[in-house]
């Protein structure tokens, strides 16, 4: 992976988050100028069916969790799947390939069922997409925990990934759990185990304990990413980190560390207008609220 510093046009850039989520830690980290990109100029992924599946599983299962055990049977999952699927296909854009969608979250579920009895989940109060907050040297994080569930010696963080297990590329989902992790011990929530549940092909569960070390570093580099973002939004520079995801990255098509020619700056009307013609992306409007974090507005749960 090599780094390289890209001059930016900020002239259109709104105010940028006052409070990091661990995802958007994440995405500072894999690439700043995406980063820049997506929460200074206010661009998110367009639907598609991988993500919208990833949401409508996971509405599913928050629902079926929250029912008394004796009554999270496949037969209610499949109830409440009917209830959820006709609400959200509503709303769907027409591009969005509906057979694709159904595949993947029916897939998604039988795995699910495949993997766990939710009848034997022991939720912990309050533990199904619970907000969680904290502050680390000054700067803000928060976020939603798909899953708190109680387990040997504490508590366990679990996030639901729709799509197939790939290891190699896990390391950022720990730190989004590492950190969640570390927020609930701010909270006085002792967290013993962080897992992923992948439910795609292969289904897996991966557990992870949570020593105090690594709860650290996570908090440390929190705290680095907030310097290091405040530094490069006063030089108006920003990292394009590039790598082997490149590929699957919306901004490419606009990317000058990508190109093998030469593009507009980024930022720019003529950038603006590269981007505004890709079926990937499209503008988050002006409504999310200067300073919230819009890390998850609208672009649906991570179904990587």
């Amino acid at each position: 992976m090599a780094d390289m510093g890209i001059v930016v046009d900020d002239s259109s850039s709104v105010a940028l988050p006052e409070q990091w989520s661990p995802t958007s830690v994440n995405t500072y980290l894999k690439c700043s100028l995406a980063y820049w990109w997506q929460y200074a100029q206010g661009w998110r992924t367009a639907p598609t069916s991988a993500l919208l599946a990833g949401s409508l599983v996971h509405g599913v299962l928050e629902t079926l969790l929250a029912l008394e055990p004796p009554e999270r049977t496949r037969e209610r999952a499949r109830e409440i799947y009917a209830v959820e699927a006709a609400s959200l296909l509503k709303t769907v854009d027409p591009r969005v390939d509906l057979d694709d969608l159904r595949g993947r979250a029916g897939t998604a579920l039988t795995s699910y069922f495949a993997i766990e009895d939710p009848r034997e989940v022991d939720v912990v109060p309050e533990g199904l997409e619970r907000s969680v907050f904290a502050e680390f040297g000054g700067v803000r994080i928060g976020g939603s925990v798909d899953r708190l569930e109680f387990a040997v010696g504490g508590a366990r963080v679990l996030d639901y990934k729709t799509g197939g297990a790939k290891p190699r590329y896990a390391e950022a989902y720990w730190r989004q759990l590492m950190l969640y992790a570390r927020i609930l011990d701010d909270m006085g929530v002792d967290v013993s185990e962080v897992a992923l549940m992948y439910l795609g092909d292969p289904a897996r569960l991966m557990v992870r304990p949570t020593p105090a070390g690594a709860l650290t570093r996570v908090e440390l580099e929190v705290i680095a990413v907030a310097q290091e973002r405040a530094a490069c939004h006063d030089s108006e520079s920003w990292t394009a980190r590039t790598g082997r995801l490149c590929s699957y990255c919306p901004f490419r098509v606009a990317c000058p560390a990508w190109s093998d020619r030469e593009v507009p700056v980024p930022g720019s009307a003529e950038s603006t207008a590269i981007l505004e013609r890709s079926r990937e992306l499209i503008r988050r409007t002006p409504s999310v609220p200067a300073g919230a974090d819009a890390s998850d507005a609208g672009a649906g749960a991570d179904a990587s």
